[in-house]
């Protein structure tokens, strides 16, 4: 539900300080340009006041922060699968439910550069989650196996594949049904072809 004004107080809440305390202070911003405003000088200057109020009561808001690129916390590394779904689900909770504590509040589990048969088992399992207190899973990134070999960094090189096939060596690598929107990442603003960090 917006609000008329397109302004919004967060009221009843704990604010975050750069010393890393806690004050309690009403949060105003305008939903329709996405920014914070000094509820004084909206007030005074402006002479508007919010019409919606959302009650927080006395709880934390803050950023939440959205990790692009991570290989595994909690003793979990997304890359590694040893055949058991359930394992690895239950280690994707686990980071989901515990990362949380660190500001995180969404994430995109990276995979490296792996054995190709990997690929699209592990991707299945690492589609977009949700669940109450737990950061979101917003879908995964892949390093590689499509990276050129003389810029290969620390990725082994027996598993690097070149796509010479465009989108269908990304389909037989990672598995057409773990591919969502796939023209959108494959091509440019220009409608010529162009090969991007794969992430879904």
């Amino acid at each position: 539900m917006s609000s008329p004004n397109g302004l919004i107080c967060f009221t009843n809440c704990l604010l975050p300080t750069e010393d890393g305390g806690l004050v309690q202070k009403d949060l105003w911003i305008d939903e329709r340009r996405g920014v914070i405003l000094d509820s004084q000088k909206t007030f005074f200057l402006r002479k508007e006041r919010p019409d919606r109020v959302i009650d927080l009561g006395g709880n934390i808001l803050s950023p939440g922060f959205i990790d692009i690129q991570i290989n595994g916390a909690y003793n979990f590394d997304f890359s590694v699968y040893d055949g058991d779904d359930e394992a690895y689900r239950a280690g994707l909770k686990r980071v989901a439910e515990n990362i949380v504590e660190t500001g995180v509040t969404s994430l995109l589990p990276t995979i490296i550069t792996q054995e190709r048969s990997l690929y699209p088992k592990i991707l299945n399992l690492l589609r977009p989650y949700t669940a109450p207190n737990s950061a979101t899973l917003l879908g995964w990134h892949a390093e590689g196996p499509f990276i050129q070999f003389a810029k290969r960094g620390a990725h082994a090189p027996q598993f690097l594949v070149s796509a010479k096939e465009e989108l269908k060596s990304f389909e037989d690598v990672y598995g057409k049904e773990n591919l969502a929107d796939a023209e959108d990442w494959l091509m440019a603003g220009d409608g010529t072809r162009t090969m991007q960090s794969v992430c879904v």
